[in-house]
């Protein structure tokens, strides 16, 4: 049985009466056309159930309405939040992201932005990309290009972030006054410049210094389904100590070798993450975490995008502000408990 043929532009412009050339200024959404055509030409469109052809349209516009996002992976929670943010503001402003994952791989970023250029896209959304500063400055002045998570960018690239480093000191300041001593770190080590890795380090290590305390850091590593491998860290968890993590998945690899110990958070060791991720409050867990406000960051990425695709070319770097959630993970340690295993 022969297939149906798709209807075509020129049989809805027979059908609304209407010249081919207009049936495509509706499919672009040329505001020119009169409300009355567009009707009648959307009414034929219904009938005919013609579908316009995003390849073709995007390759006579030179870019679709798809906005190419790469993120690290889902590993961590946060990231497919902030996916979800980004579908949500995205919808605001007529466009689609398509979602890439790398799993930390740099090869992999590369090809994936290669292959959201070869669809024309509007522009990319980057997460903590791994790029070097010379990469992510050649793909900004090919397309319109928003880094989020990450604190530094060339002048063609704009930037949605939190201040990883003044947070890190915040959080390593509320463990001080929560009565923890000492309080140590545990992060990535991650190569970009500006990534959220060093900056969260740095933040402990300023606090550190201003407050005449040794630093004491640590780097997790991933681990596969096991999680997050962190070498050296069980002879440093003595009670009263106070424990800064990268982020909130850290934070719970951190609580697992707590609880192996016979050791609780919040009374015996104290425990902050960053990005108030729902593992924030599993059951049994209540972790205190720096909201660093997925909603605002995806928002605010959309519509910067959105204004280089209208011709902006001036950089633009905003800051979202986060705020620290405290919970009963820095509740202070028990009296009695700082300096040893009781």
């Amino acid at each position: 049985m022969p297939q149906r043929r798709r209807p075509t532009q020129a049989d809805v412009a027979r059908l609304a009466g209407v010249s081919r050339p207009l049936v495509s200024l509706v499919v672009r959404g040329d505001p020119r056309v009169s409300a009355e055509r567009r009707a009648a030409v959307e009414t034929a469109m219904a009938e005919l159930g013609y579908r316009a052809n995003a390849a073709a349209r995007a390759l006579a516009r030179n870019r679709s309405d798809l906005i190419g996002v790469v993120l690290p992976g889902f590993g961590n929670l946060f990231h497919g939040e902030l996916a979800e943010a980004l579908r949500a503001a995205g919808d605001a402003h007529d466009y689609v992201p398509l979602l890439a994952t790398i799993a930390e791989d740099a090869e992999r970023e590369v090809n994936a932005i290669e292959r959201f250029l070869e669809l024309r896209v509007a522009g990319l959304v980057l997460v903590s990309p791994l790029l070097d500063m010379a990469a992510l400055g050649a793909y900004g002045a090919l397309t319109p290009t928003v880094v989020l998570t990450r604190n530094r960018a060339p002048a063609t690239v704009d930037l949605v972030r939190s201040d990883d480093r003044a947070n890190a000191r915040l959080v390593t300041e509320h463990l001080w006054t929560r009565g923890y001593d000492p309080v140590i770190y545990v992060g990535y080590d991650r190569p970009a410049e500006g990534d959220s890795s060093r900056e969260r380090r740095l933040g402990y290590l300023d606090a550190q210094q201003a407050g005449g305390r040794p630093p004491v850091t640590l780097t997790a590593r991933h681990h596969g389904v096991a999680g997050e491998r962190i070498d050296g860290l069980d002879e440093l968890l003595l009670p009263g100590t106070g424990v800064v993590c990268h982020n909130d998945r850290v934070a719970t690899a951190v609580a697992s070798h707590v609880e192996a110990l016979g050791l609780r958070t919040g009374a015996d060791i104290g425990l902050s993450g960053f990005d108030n991720t729902s593992l924030t409050h599993l059951p049994g867990a209540s972790l205190t975490s720096v909201d660093l406000d997925a909603t605002t960051l995806a928002r605010t990425a959309v519509e910067l995008l959105d204004e280089r695709v209208q011709g902006r070319a001036t950089h633009a770097d905003v800051v979202v502000p986060a705020r620290l959630i405290d919970r009963a993970s820095t509740a202070g340690p028990r009296p009695g408990t700082v300096g040893g295993r009781d």
